[in-house]
């Protein structure tokens, strides 16, 4: 099973963590990283190093970091660990997207096709709704 790691500004990774939860139930293969706002650059690359370092990868799939915003600290953060772990990026995290790789990560066998199908379900997610009446 493919992990995912949730790690963003505040405690949004943790709320949407919850928020997901609360709809598909209990996951034992979700983690969040929460970025205090006194945190630095390395503090927070150091937090995610211990925190994938932790995650158990038995079965060698890897792990899906999804992060609030491309260039922000959480991001920049992660991507120098995807030269030293099996990790997959994708930015701009929400509850569909969240949702998407719980489901994904059971289904398929490696973090890039997680975060593969993560990416095109978060662009179908994003909808103007009044267009659609």
């Amino acid at each position: 099973m493919v992990n995912i790691l949730v790690t963003t500004h505040g405690s949004f990774c943790r709320k949407l963590l919850e928020a997901a939860e609360k709809i598909a139930g209990k996951q034992n293969n979700l983690y969040a990283v929460e970025m205090q706002s006194n945190e630095s650059l390395p503090e927070m690359q150091a937090k995610l190093k211990d925190s994938l370092e932790r995650i158990v990868d038995e079965t060698g799939q890897g792990t899906l970091i999804l992060v609030d915003m491309l260039g922000g600290t959480p991001c920049n953060a992660a991507v120098p660990l995807c030269r030293v772990f099996n990790t997959e990026i994708v930015t701009g995290v929400n509850l569909p997207m969240l949702l998407s790789a719980m489901f994904a990560s059971k289904k398929f066998e490696s973090a890039k096709e997680v975060a593969d199908k993560v990416f095109k379900d978060g662009q179908k997610s994003i909808i103007n709704v009044k267009r659609l009446i």
